[in-house]
């Protein structure tokens, strides 16, 4: 393994995302709008106004699920003391339901980056020279990973940051906690994104030094979204919650798989297949 080729490679590629517009501008808008504009609107409707009440209905259903059923007895004790129901939605939204609106720009970022890597170079005539450079097909795959996974966790932890900043100007004087800050947020946001940001670049490069275009790549990324719709509808029914411990096995499992790809990686040096399914 060479350090300076890797580095070299991802340094390249990351050049490449941020010199396109196309790119990284709706990796930007997408997180600003799911992670930061969404969740200061719903703290703001949800303590400074009676909008919510509204539809109380559909809103008491889970947060009495999670009251009545929830393991943590810290929580369920915090909502049921919450004195409105819209104090109680903004809680439980920003404890539970937000959780799958981080995953969803991850994964998105993570799929258009990895899938631009070996199909992207394809399209733009820049693969050759890669190929028959005195490089590892071992290094350029793990340069490869570094470019898309380097701008994903950066954007992704600053919207974090600054969405857990504004949301707590807003909800701190009513709710007299700090959001965001719980086990369940810290291991979700330093364990699992990671762990499941790694797996699913490594998928997407596996996939898109097969195929030849950056479309084709990207259509089995988008199978990677599927399973997010699934928690984003069991959070909000009250169904089943990402509880810490459910968050740590769910890490331990994606680092498990992630080491057996890594291994995929290193035995899959055959250069010149690689250069056949790329060029024709």
């Amino acid at each position: 393994m060479n350090r300076q080729i890797i580095k070299a490679i991802a340094i390249k590629d990351i050049k490449s995302i941020f010199s396109s517009k196309k790119i990284w501008v709706p990796m930007v808008i997408l997180s600003f709008v799911l992670c930061i504009a969404f969740p200061a609107v719903m703290a703001y409707l949800g303590i400074h106004t009676d909008l919510l009440n509204q539809s109380a209905e559909d809103i008491e259903k889970p947060i009495l699920a999670v009251i009545d059923h929830f393991p943590v007895m810290e929580i369920r004790t915090t909502l049921s003391q919450l004195p409105t129901l819209g104090f109680k939605f903004v809680y439980f939204f920003m404890n539970f339901m937000l959780i799958p609106f981080f995953l969803m720009p991850a994964i998105i970022h993570s799929m258009v980056t990895a899938s631009n890597s070996f199909a992207g170079e394809k399209e733009r005539k820049t693969l050759e020279t890669l190929l028959f450079a005195p490089i590892s097909v071992y290094d350029l795959f793990l340069g490869k990973v570094l470019a898309s996974l380097i701008p994903t966790l950066l954007i992704t932890y600053t919207c974090f940051i600054i969405n857990m900043i504004v949301v707590n100007i807003i909800s701190f004087k009513a709710l007299d906690s700090i959001l965001f800050l719980n086990a369940a947020w810290l291991l979700f946001m330093f364990w699992v994104i990671p762990a499941l940001v790694i797996f699913n670049i490594l998928l997407n490069i596996l996939v898109s030094a097969r195929v030849k275009s950056f479309q084709e790549a990207q259509q089995f990324g988008g199978i990677m979204i599927l399973p997010i719709v699934g928690i984003i509808i069991s959070q909000a029914s009250g169904l089943f919650f990402l509880s810490p411990v459910i968050l740590f096995l769910i890490g331990i499992v994606l680092f498990v798989c992630n080491l057996f790809l890594l291994k995929i990686i290193a035995r899959f040096n055959q250069r010149n297949a690689l250069f056949e399914s790329q060029i024709h």
